[in-house]
């Protein structure tokens, strides 16, 4: 009997052992297979440890597809769920797929009062990519809110916003997860702020007025120093670090584009960042530049915005409407020049955009040493690069080497160390617009063009293409990488390519 007993606690002994040892090989491969936020994990654009195949397209190394709603979000992964999402009319989606298959396991949806009047063609109320921690998912939808569910799509609670952020070229911004809390960027023409939301109750944290940024696309990243965590945002002309914990901020660096639309990259407690202000184009007045020539601006209304009231406010009443407003690109954001919203643009709102942050600023990458108080500008940046910048596309960082993709298929690499570039605006022979972010894989390196090609490049000194896939439909959102799969958005299927087994 005690024999018995003793065998009995030795076999119960080594099956809590087996039973321990799978718990941590399935923690283990469901840490493998996440890609949680945009950009994946840690917002790097690293697939570290993938093979992806070379070739792929609609005939060769498909996984699997699946129609998805209009929309411009990235996928998300945590094990074996996949989460996007979509609008058809006035109806937001948010879905959940099986990453191995496509098939559907889940999907909720709202209606929202009305779907915004983008005026860009990449924008969309379903742009935004999801964040998880695993345990929960957060949606967010321009012009509506927050939602935030269970990794089973029960609701657990949202946030409505009474305001819009005014940005007419829609919202490029996506939230970010750190420490149980929600990080989200509100910047635009009306109420611009940085948000932090306790993800488990939805209560906010607090909230960075940011009252000098009247447009910003680009994501929280979450800066790591030691123990220490801060938050960069950037936003028109400008970028800041603010406490994770509090909100207070703690550095920033001004002198940057006016309209910035990619993230921020920290590798090595170097931050890497900037942008192409569409304010600025090479021989050219970064105000003319907004109009074209037939619209005879004067030298007064090129150096000041009296001079340009003085030609253009034609019944001399004190303001500009927009009928009076001439053609050219500052038509496309007349709202976001119109502060207060009355439909007027007035003296000092012009004179903001003449002198502050929209035409403030030229094209520049800078190269900035993490740490520091207060404005680190003259401090703290190590290089800068004013070729090859992205307008869209964030950076990645490869092998001590800075990639940076701009419109019209132009790449350029650039030495993280001095700032030199390997090569520069070298082409990629397909042009148009590059919105989706690069994602390094390995020995690879993956750009999407907006037209339908995904490229893969080697991470070398020299602009190497090893193919050319084409897809057959628009690609604008970020691909996400998991178990060696690609997960590519385009304008009308979600895509999973893998090696043919």
């Amino acid at each position: 009997m005690v024999k018995m007993k003793r065998a009995i606690i030795l076999i119960f002994r080594e099956l809590t052992l087996i039973s321990g040892f799978i718990g941590v090989l399935l923690f283990a491969q469901a840490e493998e297979h996440i890609w949680p936020i945009f950009r994946g994990p840690a917002a790097s654009g690293q697939a570290l440890g993938q093979a992806i195949p070379s070739e792929f397209g609609p005939e060769k190394n498909v996984g699997w597809k699946t129609i998805l709603p209009s929309g411009q979000s990235s996928p998300i992964i945590w094990g074996n769920k996949l989460f996007i999402t979509g609008h058809v009319g006035t109806t937001v989606k948010m879905i959940c797929l099986n990453r191995l298959t496509g098939e559907s396991i889940w999907e909720k949806e709202r209606k929202i009062p009305k779907i915004p009047e983008f005026y860009h063609i990449a924008s969309s109320v379903a742009a935004a990519t999801p964040a998880t921690d695993g345990k929960r998912v957060a949606f967010y939808f321009d012009d509506h809110g927050l939602i935030t569910t269970d990794i089973d799509g029960n609701n657990l609670w949202e946030h409505r916003f009474t305001t819009s952020t005014g940005n007419r070229f829609g919202y490029g911004a996506s939230p970010i997860i750190e420490d149980e809390k929600l990080l989200l960027n509100r910047d635009g023409a009306l109420d611009s702020c940085l948000i932090c939301f306790d993800l488990k109750s939805g209560k906010i944290l607090w909230k960075a007025k940011r009252p000098d940024v009247i447009n910003s696309y680009c994501s929280p990243y979450i800066l790591k120093i030691d123990d220490d965590k801060q938050v960069l945002q950037g936003g028109s002309g400008e970028l800041v670090a603010y406490n994770l914990e509090t909100g207070k901020e703690i550095w920033k660096t001004t002198g940057l584009p006016g309209f910035v639309c990619v993230s921020p990259l920290a590798i090595d407690n170097t931050i890497y960042y900037g942008g192409w202000s569409t304010a600025h184009i090479a021989g050219r007045s970064r105000i003319s530049s907004f109009f074209p020539e037939e619209n005879n601006l004067t030298a007064e209304s090129l150096e000041s915005a009296k001079g340009f009231f003085e030609q253009f406010d034609q019944n001399k009443d004190n303001k500009i409407t927009f009928e009076e407003f001439p053609s050219g690109r500052m038509k496309d954001i007349f709202v976001m020049t119109d502060q207060n919203n009355d439909k007027y643009i007035n003296l000092d709102e012009l004179d903001f955009w003449y002198t502050t942050k929209p035409w403030a600023g030229r094209n520049a990458f800078y190269a900035i040493k993490s740490g520091g108080d207060g404005d680190i500008t003259k401090t703290h940046v190590k290089w800068k690069v004013r070729r090859g910048i992205p307008y869209v596309c964030s950076p990645i960082v490869q092998d001590n080497k800075l990639y940076l993709v701009k419109k019209g298929g132009f790449v350029t690499c650039v030495d993280t160390t001095t700032g030199k570039p390997f090569y520069n605006q070298e082409r990629l022979g397909v042009g148009g617009e590059y919105y989706a972010t690069p994602i390094t894989v390995g020995d690879r390196i993956i750009i999407a063009a907006e037209r339908g090609t995904v490229f893969v490049i080697k991470p070398s000194k020299q602009l190497e293409i090893i193919a050319r896939n084409k897809i057959g439909e628009n690609l604008t959102a970020t691909p996400a990488i998991v178990d060696n799969t690609i997960y590519l958005r385009g304008n009308k299927h979600l895509w999973a390519f893998r090696k043919e087994r």
